[in-house]
């Protein structure tokens, strides 16, 4: 009898761990591989694909701040990373621009969460997000060819995106937040562009736009990316 109670008790310890009904801040670090490009249209074709793209890896920062319930997680995240693009072909209004430079995204978004009640892994459970996106992505061009009147090296290329992405992670299942539960998530993002800006950056103290362009579809993003981190508190 004494065996059968210590089971029983251990069982349901196992299902009741991780705190819930509770705010939370979580943060970590990313890693990651996308592309980015043009869309156009393929012949043969009415919908508009990355055509012109360029591949690249990236790293970076994630922070998600929310409240948790027993199966359930909404919090409001912010992910940044950086990389290097090579040999891109843009245009915003009439100026075409071929160039190579540094590479930065901002994301910020409201993440639902499911956790699944199937736990394979002891003291681990599973969960699953999904975003919509509201992204600013940046190319800081070193070098480039223009159409247009620009020459020099200081200027970046600004794309206000919108988007949505889906994930899937592991996070610890422990009974307290204060003991720092780590978790670990794949995800994968998609992003199109709503406005471009051409940017002087020549003076930082100041923005200076020498061309902007309100299109949707005209620069196209995809990342997959694997973010792991520790709930801080």
């Amino acid at each position: 009898m004494k065996s059968l109670f210590f089971i029983l008790s251990f069982v349901i310890s196992v299902h009741t761990f991780a705190f819930e009904n509770d705010i939370y801040l979580k943060a970590g670090i990313n890693m990651g591989v996308g592309r980015i490009g043009t869309f156009e249209i393929e012949p043969g074709d009415d919908d508009k694909e990355i055509a012109a793209h360029n591949y690249f890896g990236s790293y970076g920062f994630n922070t998600h701040v929310g409240y948790r319930w027993k199966r359930y997680e909404l919090s409001a995240s912010s992910t940044i990373f950086f990389g290097k693009v090579n040999d891109l072909s843009f245009k915003v209004n009439d100026n075409k621009f071929t160039g190579s430079g540094n590479y930065q995204n901002l994301m910020v978004y409201p993440t639902l969460k499911y956790f699944i009640p199937w736990e394979p892994l002891n003291s681990w459970r599973i969960a699953a997000g999904v975003s919509p996106i509201f992204s600013q992505q940046t190319v800081r061009l070193k070098e480039f060819i223009s159409t247009g009147p620009f020459q020099g090296n200081k200027f970046k290329l600004t794309y206000d995106s919108v988007g949505w992405g889906v994930s899937l992670g592991f996070e610890e299942h422990l009974e307290l937040k204060e003991m720092h539960p780590v978790y670990i998530e794949i995800s994968y993002f998609s992003l199109y562009s709503v406005k471009s800006y051409l940017v002087d950056t020549t003076d930082p103290t100041k923005t200076n736009i020498l061309s902007s362009q309100t299109k949707e579809n005209d620069v196209g993003a995809e990342t997959f990316m694997i973010s792991m981190g520790i709930v801080l508190f």
